[in-house]
């Protein structure tokens, strides 16, 4: 009898074993440092894109058909945006892709630049499938990557602008512009959905209004598809409405830490996009001490309202306008 089928058999034959809980008992403490001030246009709800709308908006409602859809909040100095949304198609009758707007206006009487500092977005398939990865990957060339946000946040880290992005947008007075106009494709996937993860870190001179919006790509007179156009763009800002259904109503900030808590995606500005940290024993000191063998410290990342590992330590960034 083979080595491996002795094994089979055994397993086969012995009882399956409770589970087990193992304890290891470590020092979490709060991350030194804070976030910075940077305001993030983080356009996440609706993750799945059920209809043509406004995705995020702030730009001001009024003379606009659905003030409501609209927060009124100008954007100037630095400030990110980050959009992450999913698109599936119903049948393959109905595959044309959906396009993911990103538009600026300058609002002013004299011309705004927008330097475009780093950007990357990319698709879920083919650009980034989401896979399981190893807890340790050296990744010094930025190739290796869980998915297509995974994949966006290791070019910005690195300085990277793709092609797709201009280095600067120059908006007259009254006037838009496009920052982003990117499909998202299903045809030929199995099942037919499919997901698009961008995030940009811009510098305006003057301030400025954005808007994420979604549409389905536009028929040509030869039957093919072609990008909507800015004026068309532009159209839905006007008279569209959010886009539906949205996503399951969060639990508002200040009633939380009540349980149950639901955490929600994000339609909104956040404040701050970076959070910087120096490791140290203490305020005044310069070293870290490297726990004695068997001793664990660690530190919290990403703790949330609901979810900070005794630590007393909230690092979600706080939202400046929401739905």
């Amino acid at each position: 009898m083979s080595l491996a089928l002795s094994l089979l058999i055994l397993s086969q034959a012995a009882p399956a074993l409770p589970p087990t809980e193992i304890v290891r008992p470590q020092v979490v403490q709060p991350l030194p440092g804070h976030l910075d001030a940077v305001p993030t246009f983080n356009s996440n709800s609706p993750e799945l894109v059920g209809t043509e709308g406004i995705l995020l908006s702030t730009f001001p409602g009024d003379g606009r058909a659905d003030p409501s859809a609209h927060l009124n909040f100008p954007l100037s100095g630095r400030f990110d945006v980050f959009a992450h949304h999913i698109f599936r198609a119903e049948s393959p009758d109905d595959a044309a892709p959906l396009y993911l707007g990103v538009i600026l206006q300058n609002p002013g009487e004299q011309t705004v630049t927008v330097d475009v500092l780093e950007a990357a977005s990319y698709l879920s398939q083919p650009d980034a499938p989401f896979i399981s990865l190893p807890a340790y990957v050296d990744n010094a060339s930025g190739d290796v990557y869980s998915g297509p946000g995974s994949r966006a946040m290791s070019d910005v880290l690195r300085g990277r602008r793709q092609a797709e992005f201009p280095a600067q947008i120059v908006i007259p007075p009254g006037e838009y512009r496009m920052l982003m106009n990117l499909p998202i494709p299903v045809e030929g996937l199995d099942p037919l959905v499919n997901g698009r993860s961008s995030l940009i870190r811009l510098r305006s001179d003057g301030v400025v209004y954005a808007a994420s919006l979604a549409l389905r790509s536009r028929s040509t007179p030869d039957g093919g598809d072609r990008p909507p156009s800015l004026e068309e763009w532009q159209s839905l800002l006007q008279t569209g409405t959010l886009s539906q259904p949205r996503d399951r109503v969060p639990t508002p900030p200040d009633q939380a830490p009540e349980l149950p808590i639901i955490y929600g995606r994000v339609a909104g500005v956040s404040q701050g996009a970076l959070w910087q940290a120096r490791l140290t024993d203490s305020a005044d000191s310069a070293e870290l001490t490297i726990p004695a063998p068997g001793a664990v410290l660690s530190y919290g990342l990403s703790t949330l309202i609901g979810g900070r590992l005794g630590t007393g330590q909230v690092q979600t960034a706080p939202m400046l306008v929401r739905y």
